[in-house]
């Protein structure tokens, strides 16, 4: 049984070479089945089989079909993968089974497909209707083993004038592609849950660290992008200059501020009794507090700001808000010695690409050399933190 396709360049020809076998039970009766078992080769070493029943001479009352196409070599479908997929195939073997039931012309039909150790060619010289990114879609697709599976269900009436299988099944597979190639990380989640949410890492402003819901999706991801051993990983390395700026000097200003209350309050560590928050002192205490914090970063006392007296106002209402100008020029002021510059801000982003990495690479098998680094990666604001979108080609 010969097939020839001369729409595509060059033509495709394929030939079941030696198809043998019975069709049992020829009858014109409605109600009859005839039962269909042949065999043949694609080719030597490819075996064709076609089994079932059917009503032949009324095949859209009933049928009931099954193909099955064995160890098919997939260079042979160069002239369609120039075409589709702009390359040729340089490597492959195809497995299908196909079966299609038809009940008074309504038709369920299954495509099981298994495409083994895929490797794309050279590029055609004219990619024709080629569109997608077929390389990256192989590499979502095949499990740890080099193997493609897909299923492929139809349904549909013999009725319908637009109805046609060849065309359903390649826009089920085309939009399968499309879909994973759009949403790589949404398409890892489907195989790997949790793999979807490490697409983005969120960083509370000034920050490395990693929160222990991040770290854990990012080694969930790590763990299934071992099984698929074509994927690269991008990783950002950087700030957000606004969010970060100002997240480093409060940072530094906490630090500094708890030395200055260890030293004000003569609380030694290892005490037993917590060290109090500036909020929980006196006002006066505050402002002594803040002035020490700012001579240690000065090396001078500072100059506070005169406050005079309001008309009408009290003598304690003055003192209450002399003390609390005080307390927020010195806050100012400490703030003001704090601001990072370029290599803090280097440093910051160098260690948070390190602490992704980290959950990445920690006992999960992935390899280190399927992580890049890349300071053109995706880092923008979100919800008050900086946000981290990783990349995968």
């Amino acid at each position: 049984m010969d097939f020839s396709d001369f729409s595509v360049p060059p033509d495709f020809n394929a030939e079941i070479q030696g198809l043998a076998g019975t069709v049992t039970g020829l009858s014109t009766a409605r109600d009859s089945r005839a039962h269909v078992d042949l065999a043949g080769n694609l080719g030597e070493f490819s075996p064709v089989t076609i089994s079932g029943e059917l009503q032949p001479f009324e095949f859209d009352r009933y049928t009931d079909i099954g193909l099955k196409f064995e160890n098919i070599s997939l260079p042979i479908f160069n002239p369609y993968s120039g075409k589709f997929a702009g390359y040729s195939i340089a490597k492959g073997k195809l497995f299908t089974e196909f079966h299609y039931l038809i009940q008074d012309r309504k038709l369920d039909a299954s495509h099981k497909i298994r495409i083994e150790q895929l490797e794309w060619g050279a590029a055609s010289a004219s990619k024709g209707e080629a569109t997608l990114p077929v390389k990256f879609a192989t590499w979502l697709l095949k499990d740890s083993h080099g193997v493609i599976d897909l299923d492929v269900p139809v349904t549909g009436s013999l009725d319908d004038p637009k109805f046609r299988i060849g065309p359903i099944v390649w826009q089920v597979i085309k939009n399968l592609i499309v879909k994973a190639v759009s949403a790589p990380f949404k398409f890892l989640g489907s195989l790997f849950k949790g793999a979807e949410d490490a697409q983005f890492v969120d960083f509370a402003p000034g920050s490395a660290e990693l929160s222990p819901d991040s770290a854990g999706h990012l080694a969930t991801l790590a763990k299934g992008l071992v099984q698929k051993p074509g994927i690269r990983l991008e990783v950002p390395a950087g700030v957000n200059a606004q969010l970060d700026t100002a997240g480093l000097a409060e940072r530094k200003y906490q630090q500094q501020l708890s030395a200055a209350l260890a030293s004000e309050l003569h609380h030694k560590e290892g005490d037993a009794a917590p060290l109090p928050t500036l909020e929980s002192l006196p006002p006066e205490r505050q402002v002594e507090v803040l002035t020490a914090l700012v001579r240690a970063q000065s090396g001078a006392k500072p100059h506070l700001p005169d406050s005079p007296a309001r008309e009408g106002e009290s003598r304690a209402e003055a003192k209450a808000r002399r003390q609390s100008e005080e307390i927020d020029f010195l806050r100012q002021d400490a703030h003001a010695h704090l601001a990072p510059g370029p290599a803090d801000l280097e440093a910051l982003g160098v260690a948070r690409s390190n602490a992704i990495q980290r959950a990445l690479l920690t006992e999960t098998g992935l390899e280190p050399a399927r992580v890049f680094v890349t300071r053109s990666g995706k880092i923008s604001p979100a919800d008050g933190k900086v946000r981290f979108e990783l990349g995968l080609q």
